[in-house]
């Protein structure tokens, strides 16, 4: 039995995980989905210090709190940047990055965009401090999949400062953990594919699921299967 710390990306929830929920527990394993400070049913909680930081902090508590101990943490997406942060807690034995941005201290998600891309997002904050949702059809949830509807109900606006925010100085432990690499072999996003590039780059163990971005919606049982097989990896 394995222990795993599931955490979601940019404008999603611990609710993203259910159905991967699902089959890791019927397969015998401890799953625990924290929902980020300032997203899903957490989004009341939005305040301008809301980032990536704060993020980290989160899943510390989680870790914390629940007194857990050899833990599998992984971050998908955006997800995978405070996750890393967060390996800095002795209950984490094993890292996993889900289809998830490069994690580069000292780089924010920003800055690859122009600054005049930056600008226009910024004049689209929710209260000048959250990105509004894109539709899911960006994530790779087509149109016309089962999961659509859904994901487009629970999205909620980024804190910006996640997007800004520079990624700080990783804790040494994370360079000491067994680290690995699960791929949605049909992403269309920029960021996860330079996070898949690097994670080949350094060697991390790799699996790659027939699926979009958003594998934990669109490949729930083989995005379940894929992280029981890399926990061992």
């Amino acid at each position: 039995m394995t222990t795993f710390v599931l955490v979601h990306g940019a404008w999603h929830g611990g609710w993203v995980w259910r159905d991967v929920a699902r089959h890791l527990r019927a397969a015998g394993h401890d799953v625990l989905t924290p929902t980020l400070t300032g997203l899903g049913e957490r989004a009341h909680l939005l305040a301008p210090q809301v980032g990536i930081a704060l993020h980290a902090q989160d899943i510390r508590a989680v870790l914390e709190w629940e007194e857990l101990e050899d833990v599998v943490l992984a971050g998908h997406s955006y997800g995978a940047l405070p996750a890393a942060l967060a390996c800095d807690h002795p209950a984490v034995a094993r890292f996993v990055s889900v289809d998830g941005v490069p994690i580069v201290p000292g780089r924010a998600l920003a800055d690859r965009l122009s600054p005049e891309a930056v600008e226009a997002a910024r004049a689209t904050l929710v209260n000048g401090l959250g990105l509004p949702a894109p539709d899911p059809v960006v994530f790779d949830v087509p149109a016309d999949h089962p999961g659509h509807a859904w994901v487009k109900r629970r999205v909620t606006p980024l804190p910006w400062r996640c997007v800004h925010d520079a990624l700080p100085a990783l804790p040494p432990r994370f360079a000491q953990l067994p680290r690995a690499y699960l791929a949605a072999g049909r992403n269309s996003m920029a960021e996860p594919a330079r996070g898949r590039a690097q994670a080949e780059t350094e060697g991390w163990p790799l699996k790659v699921i027939d699926s979009g971005h958003d594998l934990p919606v669109t490949a729930p049982a083989e995005t379940a299967h894929a992280l029981a097989e890399l926990a061992q990896a």
